[in-house]
C-alpha cells in the first residue's frame, strides 16, 4: 500500500491506491497524522468573517477547530466543532466540501489549495472515538415534555439530540435494524464505515435519547397513538419513492432499483451481505443515472463484481450532479462512463435482459435545473449487458403523509409552514422527507432547526428564526472570539 500525499485540486487528501482498493470495501480516503493536521490547520488564516462557516449548513465552527488543532489543542477543537454537529466523523467523510461546501468558499482557496477542512474534521473525530472520549455537550434538566421521531437518519438523529440537549424526551422509530438510514444504507463502507456511524448514532442514545429500532410507524406502531402518547410528533423518514420505470423492458430479471440494490447490500452490513449475496449482476453492469447515488450503484457493482461497469447518463460529465472527487476515484477504479446516452428499451433472452437500447442525445438549451437539457438525436446505440441497476433520484417518503393524510407539497413532500409544521398541530416534518434527496448535512441542518421550533412550539416560546450559528457566532468580534480562543472558554448555554 503507498499514500498519494502531493496536494492537488482533486485530491488533497491521502488515499489508498486504485489497485489496493479494488474488490474490497475499505476506506479510500487515508487519515492525517497529527503533524500533518497540525501543519494543514496552520494554513487557516482565521478570517474575521469566516465565508466556510457561513455555506456550512450546519455552521460549523472549522475556523475555531483549525486554530485549535494548529496548536494541537485537539479537545477543544473536538468541542467547537461537536456544538453545532453530533456526527462530525460522519459528514466529515460524506460532505463534498471541495465540490460545494466549506472548502469552496476558503479565501485561501482563492489563491492555491483551499484548507482541508473535511479531512482535519475527521482527523479530530477521529480521535475523539478511537483515543480520548470527550464529554458530551450539557443539556437541560428534563422538561417532562416528550417527543417521538418517526425516521433515525441524519435529520431524525440530529433532531432528536437537540431536543435532548434542551431537556425533552426523544423517541426514534425507525424501521431498519440500525440508526443511521440514508448514511447507513446508502453511503458504501469505502466512503464512510460505518463504525464511524454506529459509534456517533450510539452517543447520541447515550445522551438520553431513546431508540425503537426495526419498528415501523404504520405496521408496528399507529400514527394517532404516537400522536396521543407523545407531546409532539417530528416527521423524518427520508427520501424513498423512486418514479416508477416507464422504459420498455423494465421488468425483465437483471433490472434493478439502484436505491433498494444499496439498502440489501448494506441494511445488515456488507459483511453479511458477501456471505449470502442476493443479486446477480454477472459481468457487465449499467448503472442508469448520473449522481452520487448512481455512482455508489457503479462502484458497489465493480467491486462486487470484478467485471465491467459502465455508468449511462444523458448529459455530459460536466453536467454530473455529483462529487467530481468521487467521479474520479471511480475512473482509477476502472469505471466507465458513456455519456449522452439515454434508455429506450430493454432486451433480453429467456426473461432476462441481455441488452439495452439506447438513445443518442445532444445538448439543447438550459432547464430548470441550470443544465442545458438533453434532446434526443434520433440514433441509437445497443449496449450488451448482463445487468442494469437504474438510479434517477428519489422523491421525499410518502408513506407516513398518505397515512396521516397530511398536505402535500413539492414532489409530493410533506408541506410545512416556516415553523416546520405539517397540517396537522403538533406535527412537524424536516429533512428529506420534505425536500427529495439532499445531502446528509443539509439533512441534519432541517433536522435542527424543526427541533428548535419543537422546542419553542413545547414551551410556548415566540419564534426565533436563528440560526444556530447566529446565536453562536454572531457576538464574534474579532477581539471577543480571540479571547475565546485563547482561553479555551468557548462554551455557551443553549437559546431558549
Amino acid at each position: 500500500m503507498s499514500l498519494k500525499t502531493e496536494r492537488t485540486a482533486k485530491f488533497p487528501f491521502p488515499k489508498l491506491d486504485a489497485e489496493a482498493r479494488t474488490g474490497n470495501f475499505e476506506e479510500v480516503q487515508l487519515p492525517y497524522t497529527m503533524e500533518q493536521a497540525m501543519e494543514e490547520a496552520s494554513r487557516c488564516v482565521t478570517c474575521g468573517n469566516p465565508v466556510c462557516m457561513d455555506v456550512c449548513p450546519l455552521q460549523t465552527d472549522i475556523r475555531g477547530m483549525c486554530e485549535a488543532v494548529s496548536r494541537g489543542d485537539l479537545a477543544t477543537a473536538y468541542r467547537r466543532i461537536r456544538e453545532t454537529n453530533p456526527l462530525l466523523g460522519t459528514t466529515a467523510r460524506c460532505c463534498p466540501q471541495l465540490d460545494s461546501l466549506c472548502e469552496t468558499a476558503c479565501v485561501i482557496g482563492t489563491r492555491g489549495e483551499p484548507v482541508a477542512s473535511g479531512m482535519i474534521q475527521r482527523f479530530v473525530a477521529d480521535w475523539e472515538r478511537a483515543v480520548s472520549r470527550q464529554p458530551d455537550p450539557v443539556s437541560r434538566p428534563p422538561s417532562g415534555k416528550k417527543v417521538a421521531v418517526v425516521g433515525g437518519g441524519p435529520a431524525g438523529l440530529a433532531a432528536a439530540e437537540l431536543l435532548t440537549r434542551f431537556g425533552h424526551s426523544a423517541t426514534i422509530y425507525d424501521e431498519l435494524p440500525r440508526l443511521g438510514g440514508t448514511a447507513w444504507y446508502g453511503i458504501p463502507d469505502y466512503h464512510l464505515p460505518k463504525d464511524v456511524l454506529r459509534y456517533e448514532a450510539a452517543r447520541i442514545v447515550g445522551m438520553g435519547v431513546n431508540a425503537k429500532t426495526g419498528t415501523k410507524v404504520g405496521r408496528d406502531v399507529r400514527f394517532d397513538d404516537l400522536r396521543a402518547d407523545y407531546d409532539a410528533v417530528l416527521i423524518a423518514t427520508g427520501a424513498k419513492d423512486v418514479p416508477k420505470p416507464d422504459t420498455p423492458g423494465s421488468d425483465l430479471k437483471g433490472v434493478y432499483d439502484g436505491y433498494q440494490f444499496l439498502e440489501d447490500v448494506f441494511a445488515e452490513g456488507v459483511d453479511s451481505y458477501l456471505e449470502h449475496p442476493s443479486y446477480d449482476l454477472g459481468k457487465r453492469v449499467l448503472v442508469i443515472g448520473g449522481g452520487n447515488s448512481a455512482l455508489d450503484c457503479a462502484r458497489v457493482a465493480q467491486r462486487l463484481t470484478g467485471g465491467e461497469v459502465t455508468i449511462v447518463y444523458r448529459r455530459t460529465e460536466a453536467e454530473m450532479p455529483v462529487d467530481k472527487i468521487l467521479v474520479e476515484e471511480g475512473k482509477e477504479e476502472g469505471l466507465r462512463l458513456r455519456l449522452l446516452l439515454s434508455p429506450k428499451e430493454y432486451s433480453g433472452e429467456g426473461g432476462r435482459v441481455t441488452k439495452a437500447a439506447m438513445s443518442k442525445m445532444k445538448l439543447g438549451e438550459v432547464d430548470a435545473s441550470g443544465r442545458r437539457s438533453p434532446v434526443p438525436t434520433g440514433e441509437t446505440v445497443d449496449l450488451e449487458c448482463d445487468s442494469v441497476i437504474v438510479a434517477l433520484g428519489r422523491g421525499p417518503n410518502s408513506f407516513i403523509g398518505k397515512l396521516a393524510g397530511l398536505k402535500s407539497g413539492r414532489r409530493n413532500g410533506i408541506a410545512v409552514d416556516d415553523r416546520s409544521m405539517t397540517s396537522l398541530p403538533g406535527v412537524f416534518a424536516a429533512g428529506d422527507v420534505v425536500t427529495g434527496e439532499s445531502l446528509v448535512v443539509a439533512a441534519m441542518a432541517k433536522g435542527r432547526d424543526a427541533g428548535q421550533r419543537i422546542h419553542e412550539y413545547l414551551l410556548g416560546l415566540e419564534a426565533r428564526h436563528v440560526s444556530l450559528y447566529d446565536y453562536y457566532f454572531t457576538r464574534r468580534t474579532a477581539g471577543w472570539y480571540y479571547r475565546k480562543m485563547m482561553d479555551g472558554k468557548d462554551e455557551a448555554p443553549l437559546p431558549d
